[in-house]
């Protein structure tokens, strides 16, 4: 194909970030074409996040399919620590009501980023939080990824990467490490996760206990562990 396809101002304007063409909009007084841009610029957010889902549950499926669970529960401890233990160390240190506040803040920060609605509860004890529905493991069981011919792996049987129960999504299974990776290294976990009977079709909670000797000991035992005295 000798003609070009594009022009000089539509190259200008794809070499953009979108997020600097929403700005822009915004001060030309633009407001529909600020909500344009801001709709195409989760959309692409989405793909991306979409596609590094997949690519995250492939390799863990086929990791887990061809050299088992125990394998897969290395590559997952290794994946997981890589992350998760450095963004613990980001977050604010304190035991006041501020520096919780803000870890709250911090982490629901990271949830926004699976771009799903969010449902959050306060009661004297804890925080709930709720993707509705989860932006990554949920939806993946709702985009039936998990069946067919090229299926997911559905780990099987009670065990850590379980939480101890009859199966768990591979994607999902990340939860359990992010917890003994967390207790190991702090005493207690910053976060639970309970998931749902019906992962997808129901909510999973993320709570997080004000007082960290609050978390009940069954957190614990479902990892193998005794709870500290």
């Amino acid at each position: 194909m000798a003609e070009r396809i594009l022009g000089q101002n539509e190259i200008a304007e794809m070499e953009k970030l979108t997020v600097d063409r929403v700005i822009e909009a915004i001060d030309a007084g633009d407001s529909e074409g600020a909500k344009k841009l801001a709709r195409r610029m989760y959309n692409e957010f989405l793909s991306m996040h979409d596609l590094y889902r997949n690519w995250a549950a492939a390799t863990l499926s086929f990791i887990g399919k061809r050299f088992g669970d125990q394998v897969l529960e290395e590559a997952m401890d290794a994946g997981v620590k890589s992350w998760w233990l450095p963004n613990l160390e980001k977050m604010p240190q304190g035991e006041d009501a501020a520096a919780l506040r803000a870890r709250v803040k911090m982490f629901v920060a990271g949830l926004r980023a699976h771009l799903m609605p969010l449902h959050i509860e306060e009661d004297d004890e804890k925080i709930v939080l709720q993707m509705r529905p989860c932006g990554s493991g949920g939806r993946l069981v709702l985009e039936g990824k998990y069946e067919g011919p090229d299926a997911l792996l559905t780990l099987k049987g009670k065990q850590f990467l379980t939480y101890g129960r009859d199966d768990l999504p591979v994607y999902c299974a990340h939860e359990p490490v992010m917890e003994l990776q967390d207790i190991k290294a702090h005493g207690a976990p910053f976060v639970v996760i309970e998931p749902a009977a019906q992962i997808g079709k129901q909510h999973c909670n993320f709570i997080i206990y004000k007082d960290k000797s609050k978390v009940p000991a069954k957190y614990y035992e479902r990892l193998g562990l005794k709870k500290p005295e």
